[in-house]
């Protein structure tokens, strides 16, 4: 059956790919932009970011389709934490989005000069929405990792770097994460992330994606593709795909 569901999902996502009238869309992407992590959800008047990274030139890759699908609606930015391979892009974002604000800033290790340059880019607070994602942000993290907020978006779950020790804390915090079918990969698939606990509690999950460049670090791991493949949950890599595009 899961085998059946992922293959409609691949048909569907061609077709998004030659959608026209973007403004009638609801769909994801999760662009390819190297070593990295930047997810859109495409919606009728907004496009909501969970984080905005990649590597250098990557921006341009994106540039037409970014502004053919969101130039002309709000553009929510969510940063999972202030590491540069989430945030490198946003200062070239903040130039061709006219409606671009924050939805959700990383609060842990704001002082780090590389996000005191994002900030001084004044972008400004979003208006509050009664949006159906949910975000927690774990307290008393030690390092930049253990910071990542949790996104969870139309039972898509991103967790940006969280490792395994602080998915433990969160895995039973937020609601209906049992619901997710399809899951960004944790620190880009490293063996650090997407831990047994985690895995355990996503019964319902379809897909799993991996944003990363496999040549610089490795990413994904061999034992976190063992993980996944425990639970018959296929993983595709943006390496391997391009930008990734899906309805859920």
């Amino acid at each position: 059956m899961k085998a059946n569901w992922f293959l409609v999902l691949l048909i569907i996502t061609l077709k998004v790919k030659n959608v026209e009238a973007p403004q009638y869309c609801n769909v994801w992407v999760v662009w390819n932009i190297g070593q990295g992590q930047w997810v859109t959800h495409i919606l009728p008047d907004s496009c909501i970011h969970y984080d905005m990274g990649g590597e250098f030139n990557s921006f341009r890759t994106l540039k037409k389709s970014l502004l053919s699908h969101c130039a002309r609606k709000t553009n929510r930015l969510n940063l999972s934490h202030w590491d540069y391979d989430h945030f490198f892009n946003v200062p070239a974002a903040s130039k061709i989005f006219p409606q671009f604000c924050w939805e959700n800033t990383p609060t842990f290790d704001f002082q780090k000069k590389k996000a005191q340059d994002i900030l001084k880019l004044q972008i400004p607070l979003c208006k509050k929405l009664q949006n159906d994602f949910k975000t927690f942000t774990p307290e008393g993290a030690k390092n930049t990792n253990e910071s990542s907020a949790i996104f969870f978006d139309d039972r898509v779950l991103m967790t940006g770097d969280s490792p395994i020790k602080i998915e433990k804390l969160w895995v039973n915090r937020i609601e209906n994460l049992s619901t997710t079918r399809v899951y960004i990969l944790g620190h880009h698939g490293s063996r650090t992330s997407s831990g047994e606990g985690l895995l355990a509690h996503l019964p319902e999950l379809k897909m799993a994606v991996s944003s990363a460049r496999y040549s610089k670090y490795g990413h994904p791991h061999l034992e976190t593709l063992a993980r996944i493949a425990m639970h018959q949950v296929p993983v595709l890599k943006t390496e391997d795909w391009g930008n990734i595009w899906f309805v859920n």
